[in-house]
């Protein structure tokens, strides 16, 4: 059941890290072999490669979100007779995605990885100007349609997903169409995202090369350091927090391991929340979890639950404004807790999902969208850990959710 799409991450995590090497390669031999001004022309080029996966992304950002969201919205509304599973879920899925995202802001503020490289911002780029009270609850509601269509419109987008979904469910009866047409839509996305995703190992050879000749080891070493910090406080979270949230569920966190260790293997290799879920769903039972139960909460949870994801992007948007030497206020911090949660529910249970949505929260705190190819580069090496977490928490939040419920 998991072996297709196991061939499949297998043969594209080696497409984007044979990319990445042989584009840190080519750059490298670029940077000390060409001139100056041969040198610059092929990095600009490269870059413009590389920005076709970024305006890519711009334009699938608004229609992925308005179907997912309001896909998910309808199926979850639809389901208020289970309302006390749901309600206690989604509040367990809320707090430790929240925390998780606090864990990425805490690890980008003690260890500041992206410090030192000094990338410098798009021609033309603006840092965001602090909003006041009143203008930060006004931008969460554009004036024009128009403008949800765009990427800043971000956030409106989601609340008028979010009505769209409800206003189905009130329809009753007729409204079931609409929902079944929303979610065959959110398929649609998610299948137009994989198309743009074949274009990655491209984007990231290209990237690769640009940061090489540019920036040359530097940019190399900053790599480095996000990735052990991300894995670092990504494993902290996984250790220590779901073996409270097990022991808080009546449940020894030695048996949640040992059970939860094949679901932790598939999601870090298929990098994929939805190809791990037969296998979270046979772990759940092997720990005495209801059928009626986790037949609820797990499907809900890999498309909603992501606290890996909340921290990959929490700690990206540090990395990024340390990159371009951006500084970001505590309003705009809060903001970052705020768009991550918000992005890592819409993200798709797909390998390289997160990366897709970390566009959003990037144009939420206002910080340039190329910070979503240089992401791009490592992304494989972010994405496996953070899946596995993902695919785990589930777990965790469906044994206390058991004991909740009685």
């Amino acid at each position: 059941m998991g072996s297709s799409p196991r061939r499949g991450a297998y043969r594209f995590l080696i497409a984007i890290l044979l990319a990445f090497c042989i584009g840190i390669a080519f750059g490298y031999i670029t940077s000390i072999t060409a001139t100056k001004d041969a040198a610059s022309t092929i990095a600009s080029w490269l870059k413009a490669l590389g920005d076709i996966f970024v305006r890519l992304i711009r334009i699938v950002i608004p229609p992925l979100i308005l179907f997912t969201i309001a896909a998910a919205t309808s199926s979850i509304a639809s389901a208020r007779r289970l309302g006390r599973i749901l309600a206690i879920m989604l509040f367990l899925y809320i707090i430790t995605s929240t925390l998780a995202a606090f864990w990425g802001i805490l690890g980008g503020v003690l260890f500041q990885p992206g410090i030192g490289v000094g990338l410098q911002p798009p021609k033309g780029y603006q840092p965001p100007t602090p909003p006041s009270g009143p203008d930060l609850l006004l931008s969460f509601f554009m004036p024009d349609f128009a403008n949800l269509l765009t990427v800043s419109g971000s956030m409106t987008m989601i609340i008028f997903a979010i009505i769209l979904g409800v206003a189905t469910v009130f329809m009753g009866e007729p409204g079931r169409k609409i929902a079944s047409m929303l979610s065959l839509l959110s398929t649609l996305m998610v299948k137009f995202v994989s198309v743009i995703m074949y274009y990655a190992p491209i984007a990231v050879f290209s990237y690769a090369g640009w940061l090489m000749i540019s920036y040359g080891p530097a940019m190399l070493g900053a790599y480095a350091k996000f990735l052990g910090v991300q894995y670092g406080f990504t494993l902290f979270h996984f250790i220590a927090i779901y073996s409270i949230i097990v022991m808080l569920g009546g449940l020894n966190p030695i048996v949640y391991f040992k059970a939860q260790l094949t679901p932790f293997l598939i999601a870090f290799t298929t990098r994929s929340s939805a190809a791990t879920l037969p296998f979270n769903m046979e772990a759940a039972r092997k720990m005495g979890v209801p059928d009626e139960v986790f037949n609820i909460t797990l499907p809900i949870g890999a498309t909603v639950n992501m606290d890996g994801t909340a921290l990959y992007q929490a700690l990206s948007v540090l990395f990024i404004s340390q990159l371009f030497g951006i500084n970001l206020t505590s309003t705009q911090l809060g903001m970052v807790v705020m768009a991550t949660l918000i992005g890592s529910v819409a993200t798709a249970a797909i390998p390289g999902g997160g990366t897709i949505m970390l566009a959003y929260v990037l144009s939420v705190i206002g910080l340039p969208l190329e910070g979503v190819g240089i992401m791009m580069v490592i992304d494989p090496l972010a994405d496996a850990i953070r899946t596995a977490v993902n695919a785990s928490g589930d777990n965790a939040c469906t044994i206390l959710i058991t004991k909740l419920i009685g």
